[in-house]
């Protein structure tokens, strides 16, 4: 224990002195609980400002559970240089600041000390960001009052309703000085069993699979739907990753990530279902990128280990499968009930944005369970018209607005919008926090 709290301390005092490439960041760990060490490593906007606080603070989750946001969301999607270290023209650091948060414990950089400290639930992993953002605002004070904004992909956009409740709940408690204003729930696993039972009819309409194999699917879907509806949480997850399986079989390999695309053949032979299903949502990336995906692993774990002074004992990664298995059980609970919570009891902005070519997290999935929603805004909503986004005069999707709720359809993008279509992006950011 001498050790971790040593570590720690080191680690925050270099901050100051050390960092990752040119861009003027800060970084550190909270521990969220005993045994439990979060890390966040924040990207100071390059807008041209007087002071960095006249623009919003923007949390980046990763999914999985156990995606790396440091890593993945950084180096791959949105930070302000790419794998290959060269400077991303599209980043989001242009126009906020961006705070890349590993989490849950035991994802990136973030660990645990024993495995029995990992998180069990998304109401468990909501109290931990808090402790989190309660750490960085003591660390970063010239940010409390900052407009604050979490934009989850995938898992991260489950997460991210929880810790919108948790965080407001701490904000009218005085707890912490946060100015929550917005969530954004991008291509997200909001409600699982309606994903699922989604893709045979998107596969099939689409032209990827026959009235078989459209067959095969839904059986395989169905019997998911079953078992969670009984209450057999941990085995609708398993049949959820035999599914795949079938889709895989199906398909001939379609890329979840992206309809348009194949994932590599030469998968390793020893790999369950389970296994397969589980590595993909912590990648949380397309399968062609598996080259990339042991780049970024050697890159987290040297070059950027080394300049941001991560403890020698603390591997990049190492713990993501833990995280991924301790959470099975919860994995398939929707958060639809928490989405209807925060429309129902706060004034907080929510964003439901969705790349149209993804399948793991499939736009008419994601319609099923938004028009169920029970808040007072249901019916304007249902009636508002759908908007075309115009961005340098190119069709890039469509939009509907209703009070606090917003869906944004975009065009030529799968399941990593800010990554796939960038000018699409800018329009929900825009939206949501008047830059972008």
């Amino acid at each position: 224990m001498l050790f971790y709290t040593l570590s720690i301390t080191i680690l925050l005092w270099a901050c100051a002195n050390a960092q990752f490439g040119d861009f003027k960041q800060n970084f550190g760990y909270v521990n969220v609980r005993e045994g439990a060490h979060m890390f966040y490593w924040l990207f100071y906007t390059t807008a041209s400002v007087t002071e960095y606080t006249e623009r919003p603070l923007i949390v980046w989750l990763q999914g999985g559970p156990g995606g790396s946001s440091t890593g993945v969301g950084n180096f791959e999607i949105l930070g302000p240089l790419d794998l290959s270290l060269q400077e991303r023209n599209y980043t989001w650091i242009k126009n906020f600041n961006v705070l890349f948060v590993d989490n849950p414990v035991g994802t990136g950089f973030s660990y645990v000390e024993d495995n029995k400290y990992l998180t069990k639930s998304n109401d468990e992993i909501a109290l931990d960001f808090v402790e989190l953002m309660k750490g960085f605002y003591e660390s970063n004070p010239e940010f409390e009052g900052v407009e604050l904004y979490i934009y989850g992909q995938s898992y991260g956009g489950k997460m991210a309703v929880d810790m919108g409740i948790r965080m407001r709940e701490a904000e009218d408690t005085g707890s912490i000085k946060s100015n929550l204003r917005g969530i954004a729930m991008g291509n997200s696993w909001i409600h699982p069993v309606d994903a699922t039972l989604t893709w045979g009819p998107l596969l099939l309409a689409a032209g990827l699979v026959d009235q078989e194999g459209y067959e095969d699917i839904q059986a395989s879907a169905r019997e998911a739907e079953r078992l969670f509806n009984e209450g057999f949480f941990w085995n609708s997850t398993m049949q959820w990753a035999a599914t795949q399986q079938v889709v895989l079989r199906r398909t001939t390999r379609v890329d979840f990530y992206n309809i348009l695309t194949k994932m590599e053949v030469n998968l390793p032979d020893n790999l369950s279902a389970y296994e397969i299903a589980r590595d993909s949502m912590i990648r949380d990336m397309p399968y062609t990128s598996r080259r990339q995906a042991l780049n970024l692993n050697t890159l987290m774990n040297t070059r950027v280990k080394q300049a941001l002074r991560i403890p020698e004992r603390v591997i990049w990664g190492s713990q993501s499968n833990q995280v991924f298995d301790t959470l099975r059980t919860d994995f398939m609970k929707p958060v639809t009930e928490s989405i209807e919570k925060l429309l129902n009891e706060t004034d907080i902005i929510l964003t439901k944005y969705n790349g149209n070519l993804d399948l793991i997290c499939d736009t008419p999935g994601q319609i099923l369970w938004v028009d169920r929603l029970k808040w007072p805004g249901a019916e304007g909503y249902r009636n508002a018209p759908r908007r075309p986004i115009w961005e340098n005069d190119q069709l890039e999707g469509y939009y509907k607005s209703f009070g606090n709720f917003r869906f944004f359809w975009i065009n030529v993008a799968g399941h990593s919008v800010p990554r796939d279509n960038p000018a699409g992006t800018n329009a929900f950011l825009r939206d949501m926090t008047s830059f972008g």
